[in-house]
């Protein structure tokens, strides 16, 4: 009878070498990373002496609803040239970038052009009040985003807006305006 046998090998090995660098950042599809985020800034569209405030909120995945105007008949009753803006979005990309997150968003929703006092509802045919002060519409937009981020869930946020929104009977406000009207708008705050 003949018995074969190997011999065990047991080979352990460290290394002392680096880690291997992490490799560049990938972009993904619709991704979201937070919450909810309050924002606050300027935009092109708002000739009264008030912040832009946006509230944003993610509902699934990287799709969400966002709301940004100056507050007219909510936090102050200001008149004169402001738009409000309630518009769904969607994440296209996002990706690590130097210090956080960069994020491209597109959205499209309503937006109503005031140059009066505000008046309740949205009125998207002709203006029906006696001074004609506001008219609503369509709009659409492209959004850029920079996250950083700080403690206990909490980023910083930058966004930058940009689009158009048209309103078929801007011509027959109080003060006509243009029906195409474009938009820029730059905020800052937090999100969770």
């Amino acid at each position: 009878m003949r018995r074969a046998w190997a011999p065990a090998l047991l080979v352990v090995t460290t290394s002392t070498a680096a880690a291997e660098p992490a490799p560049p950042p990938t972009l993904t599809v619709g991704a979201a990373i937070q919450r909810v985020n309050l924002r606050l800034g300027g935009a092109s569209t708002d000739h009264v002496d008030r912040p832009v405030v946006c509230v944003d909120v993610r509902v699934w995945a990287g799709f969400g609803i966002e709301s940004c105007g100056t507050g007219a008949e909510l936090l102050h009753h200001d008149e004169g040239r402001q738009m409000a803006h309630l518009r769904a979005t969607a994440a296209l990309v996002h990706g690590r970038v130097p210090g956080g997150v960069g994020r491209l968003r597109v959205g499209a929703g309503i937006a109503e052009l005031q140059v009066g006092a505000d008046v309740p509802g949205l009125v998207f045919g002709a203006p029906t009040d006696a001074a004609r002060a506001a008219v609503a519409g369509p709009e659409a937009v492209v959004q850029g985003q920079y996250l950083v981020p700080l403690r206990g869930g909490v980023e910083a946020i930058a966004s930058v807006t940009v689009g158009a929104a048209y309103f078929a009977h801007a011509h027959e406000l109080g003060e006509p305006q243009e029906r195409l009207q474009p938009l820029v708008s730059v905020e800052v705050g937090l999100g969770w």
